[in-house]
């Protein structure tokens, strides 16, 4: 494994509950049919929203009232196999590290049972008038707490 975000990979991959099942269509492919590279981070995206409103972390951040962001500071993905166009890929998403007003996100795609992707990405809480973190509120961090990340 080169995956430096990941110590023991075995664990790592059992502490997954969450998943967004996610058909590859053509046009996210290429003339061979594989999946372009820059697909998985859309598909990143997609079960990151439904992971982060089902935990309710980040809640009505789209309501006009509310300053308050996620944000992706950066993210990155690794390759481990092929996908390709027409397969169903399965991508778990789960909180890892905690900071004062950030989340480290991990994620795995899985086709037919085997890993294909592994992706970490770290999102930040903003305030949007201010364009500055903000840090976590005692709810959030009850929530973070709950899902046993600590």
């Amino acid at each position: 494994m080169k995956e430096t975000y990941i110590e023991d990979f075995e664990k790592w991959q059992k502490d997954f509950t969450f998943y967004e099942d996610i058909e590859v269509r053509f046009s996210e492919t290429d003339m061979l049919g594989h999946l372009n590279n820059s697909v998985p981070f859309i598909y990143f995206e997609s079960a990151r929203m439904k992971f982060m409103g089902d935990s309710k972390l980040f809640n009505d951040f789209t309501a006009e009232d509310n300053p308050i962001v996620p944000v992706v500071a950066d993210i990155q993905c690794d390759f481990l196999g092929q996908i390709f166009f027409g397969e169903t890929v399965r991508i778990y998403t789960k909180y890892t590290r905690i900071g004062n007003s950030s989340v480290e996100i991990h994620y795995m795609g899985v086709v037919s049972g085997d890993i294909r992707l592994t992706g970490r990405g770290t999102v930040v809480q903003m305030d949007s008038t201010t364009g500055r973190s903000s840090k976590w509120t005692t709810e959030q961090l009850d929530i973070l707490k709950s899902i046993n990340i600590y």
